[in-house]
């Protein structure tokens, strides 16, 4: 099986933490996004894995130096017109074959092989969540186990199902068509080419897609969803070792080469390799590699590679009816 991985955005709604690594490349619960991706595909026999990405970044030279042992080639997406239009640079040399697509900035656990046992061999599926506000997403509506019809981010949805980051195609070629027919049809959803829509031009020809729903959805495209995930993974990811003189509230993933002294470190912390705290408090936060902090109290942040944060000591005296504030 071949693997398609669109990452050809620059991760804006992530900077600064995006400025120098690729947002496939963020530290999260113990790994990367995409470590965490591969992981989810460990036990399949993966032929190749072809990343979308943009010219702009450093992407595949990061890729291949994190993961020499998996197998890439690279395709560029010059410029970002969206999900379907990333998807049809991935597919060039392909023919009548399965494709699996999953997107850079999407983690979701699940079984994947039992998902993929679950289709005949010229079905596929797309992975689905219900969601409180369908109008934000992709959505589809259902006859039975199977997708009678897909609407990007529709005005008034007729489902609660959302298209949640994960396509399984019985056929490249196929799929290839319908792109390259919504690309000639110049069939645009918000000024972009939407995988969604050329998924609908496949239905509308015969292509039998089953829905596969799932409880957890981590999208790590902001901030915000950056810290929800990693919260949700340490769930099953903790890794935490007792550190004399100071305490660990788990769940935490704490790297063997960090340096902790004199602080309280949890619940929901990720420490990536190298980081140094000291006479601190984190709690709810992601600190990255080489990072320093000092006599701080840190909660729902994220400290990015070799930053610094320190506050000096205060010693003083205060007598009655003192006051300090905003130190």
């Amino acid at each position: 099986m071949k693997v398609l991985i669109p990452a050809g955005g620059m991760g804006t709604r992530l900077r600064p933490h995006t400025l120098y690594t690729p947002k496939p490349l963020l530290f999260v619960a113990g790994d990367t996004i995409i470590g965490h991706i591969f992981l989810l595909l460990d036990g399949l026999e993966i032929e190749e894995y072809r990343i979308v990405y943009s010219p702009e970044t450093s992407l595949p030279r990061l890729l291949r130096k994190a993961y020499p042992e998996r197998s890439f080639s690279f395709w560029k997406q010059a410029e970002p017109l969206g999900l379907g239009h990333a998807v049809l640079q991935g597919l060039p040399e392909l023919g009548d074959e399965p494709i699996l697509i999953l997107l850079s900035d999407t983690i979701i656990p699940f079984d994947i092989r039992a998902a993929l046992s679950s289709v005949a061999e010229d079905e596929g599926f797309l992975v689905a969540k219900e969601v409180e506000d369908p109008r934000r997403f992709g959505v589809m509506e259902l006859a039975g186990d199977y997708i009678s019809k897909l609407v990007e981010k529709p005005e008034k949805p007729q489902s609660n199902l959302a298209i949640s980051g994960i396509y399984y195609l019985p056929s490249a070629k196929r799929l290839r068509e319908a792109l390259e027919e919504m690309v000639a049809q110049d069939r645009r959803t918000q000024g972009e080419y939407q995988l969604t829509d050329a998924l609908s031009i496949l239905i509308d020809h015969g292509e039998k897609l089953k829905a596969v729903k799932v409880d957890t959805w981590l999208d790590c495209g902001t901030p915000v969803a950056l810290l929800e995930a990693n919260r949700e993974l340490l769930k099953h990811n903790s890794r935490v070792v007792p550190v004399e003189g100071s305490l660990i509230k788990p769940p935490c993933w704490i790297a063997d080469d960090a340096v902790i002294e004199n602080s309280i470190i949890g619940p929901n912390v990720s420490v990536d390799q190298g980081a140094v705290i000291c006479n601190s408090i984190v709690s709810e936060s992601i600190i990255n590699a080489g990072a320093q902090i000092e006599g701080m109290v840190i909660k729902d942040t994220i400290v990015g590679e070799r930053a610094v944060l320190k506050r000096p000591t205060l010693s003083s005296d205060f007598g009655p009816f003192s006051r300090l504030e905003g130190f």
